[in-house]
């Protein structure tokens, strides 16, 4: 699987390095709107956007916009494990998109992680496990039949 290095850019909006890489926090972008896919969001993130996370995820591609140590600001759990210890992947759900094949490329993502970082499935959770935010909405409502 290709991942597109875009990591440079000047976002500070993190807690820093550190991250300790014992989860990895699946979301769901909540923007169906035509044209949210990864490039989009990696532009959210590159225009200073005061959320942060490490991957994107469509249909077509998959971005990484920080490293793998930084402890972005993605969970809701202030200075908790979900943004300290965790890395955050969005999968887009954008209307114009291939949404059944955008969650396969996340899947192939999470593998990835999963075996370059020893992380194990137990650790592999939703947003909600840290917030309680219904997220990731379209995996936790079955769209297209994809469940958690």
């Amino acid at each position: 699987m290709k991942i597109q290095n875009r990591m440079k850019h000047n976002n500070k909006n993190h807690y820093g390095l550190g991250n300790q890489k014992r989860y990895i926090t699946i979301h769901d972008t909540g923007n169906t709107k035509r044209g949210a896919n990864a490039e989009m969001h990696a532009r959210f993130i590159e225009n200073g956007s005061t959320e942060t996370w490490h991957y994107t995820v469509d249909d077509k591609q998959v971005i990484q916009h920080f490293s793998h140590d930084t402890q972005c600001w993605h969970a809701g759990d202030k200075r908790g494990s979900g943004n300290l210890h965790s890395i955050g992947v969005e999968i887009c759900v954008n209307s114009d998109g291939n949404y059944k094949q955008a969650v396969e490329n996340a899947v192939k993502l999470i593998q990835k992680l999963m075996k370059d970082l020893s992380i194990p499935i137990s650790h592999v959770v939703q947003h909600n496990r840290w917030s309680g935010k219904d997220c990731p909405k379209q995996l936790r409502r079955g769209k297209d039949g994809i469940t958690w």
